[in-house]
């Protein structure tokens, strides 16, 4: 049984090059009667872009990308980058989708409102997004929205990492990323905004379990002490990357029993897998048919996510990229906590003014950035928040 075929295929422009991106551009080629690749944006030499079709247009310009797109995905991994193309498209009235939740919660909040813009379905946090729809269409409130994660530590060696993305097919940062903690930061602070829940506190709960039923036991108990939902995650070695809901319902405990959920009343509901670039062809149509954001950041978001040195650094490190490096790791908080903090996905591009210590968390007046215009949106979105916040 196949789908219905659309009238047209739709025309999607990607920004990026990377593993991501990559690995849509195939999945849209397979289906040529959905989908028309038209352009991939880099800002690396054209001649250095390998591992595309021959057919895929590969641009520097990124004029050539909106006028070649109906939905544009953002896939870069870079905040700045990112901040430049959303700029763009939304001012052009073209659907935004990203894979980039760095960007998302960073810079999301001051695009809000301006165009069609969201985060996709196949990463953590869209599919949790997409598991969240469903759950709640069948009556469930949920206490928490939850990521599974298979290890975790705060400081691996550039040699494991090296191994560990040789074997992924993947780069170093973005493996580092994954093991230090960062990513599940980044993309559960995003899912607090988005979804307006909070958290358990500075850096998550992240509890080391057996299985999720576990978690589902360990993280609602916490969401009922804390009196309300929370996202979080579970350290949990035999997952496979699930997502997944804890929740109530309203409906008596051997109604939901018969289905093999248990007698309440907490309830697990899970994603066993999520998919990355196979499934943002799903957020694609859902922009190209007007159907609204999938999950998108809020005008006034309560979370951010800080900047921590793993190790002693001196006055003058030029700081190329701190998400994914070997000198920093991001910590999910809450604004109220943090009102000094640098979040980590502006840390690109700086120098340090002072000497940090291992575990100090990063302040504005350690760091001397060079003309940023993410810095400066950053900045004029922090100030209105504090000022809508602090007023009310």
């Amino acid at each position: 049984m196949q789908l219905p075929v659309p009238d047209h295929p739709i025309r999607v422009g990607i920004s990026g090059t990377g593993f991501v991106a990559r690995g849509l551009c195939e999945v849209l080629m397979s289906m040529p009667d959905r989908f028309l690749h038209t352009s991939v944006l880099t800002r690396r030499p054209l001649s250095s872009v390998e591992a595309f079709p021959n057919k895929v247009k590969i641009t520097n310009h990124l004029s050539q990308l909106i006028e070649n797109s109906d939905v544009v995905v953002e896939c870069s991994g870079t905040v700045e980058g990112a901040r430049q193309v959303v700029e763009a498209t939304l001012q052009s009235s073209i659907p935004t989708v990203t894979m980039n939740a760095e960007f998302q919660v960073t810079l999301g909040s001051a695009f809000a409102g301006t165009g069609l813009l969201t985060e996709a379905q196949g990463d953590q946090p869209g599919s949790l997004a997409a598991l969240n729809e469903e759950v709640r269409l069948m009556g469930f409130e949920p206490l928490v929205l939850g990521s599974q994660k298979g290890f975790l530590n705060h400081s691996p060696s550039y040699k494991d990492m090296q191994y560990w993305a040789t074997r992924q097919g993947i780069s170093v940062p973005a493996v580092t990323a994954f093991t230090d903690g960062t990513k599940v930061q980044i993309e559960q602070a995003m899912v607090a905004d988005c979804f307006g829940v909070g958290i358990s506190g500075r850096g998550l709960n992240g509890p080391r379990v057996e299985n999720l039923s576990e978690a589902a036991q360990v993280l609602g108990s916490l969401a009922k002490t804390l009196t309300h939902p929370i996202a979080d995650y579970a350290l949990c070695p035999s997952g496979r990357g699930e997502v997944f809901i804890v929740a109530t319902h309203s409906s008596p405990p051997e109604k939901l029993g018969y289905y093999k959920l248990g007698a309440g009343d907490l309830y697990l509901l899970e994603r066993p897998f999520h998919l990355g670039h196979f499934e943002i062809p799903i957020t694609i149509e859902r922009m190209a048919q007007m159907r609204g954001p999938l999950m998108s950041m809020p005008k006034e978001p309560l979370h951010s996510v800080l900047t921590i040195a793993k190790r002693d650094l001196g006055r003058g490190l030029f700081v190329t990229r701190a998400i994914g490096s070997f000198d920093f790791r991001g910590e999910a908080t809450t604004r109220f906590e943090a009102p000094n903090h640098v979040p980590i996905g502006l840390m690109e591009n700086c120098i340090l003014k002072e000497n940090v210590l291992a575990g100090q968390v990063i302040q504005w007046s350690d760091v001397d950035f060079q003309s940023s215009a993410s810095v400066e949106l950053w900045q004029q979105t922090d100030q209105e928040w504090k000022r809508l916040i602090f007023s009310a």
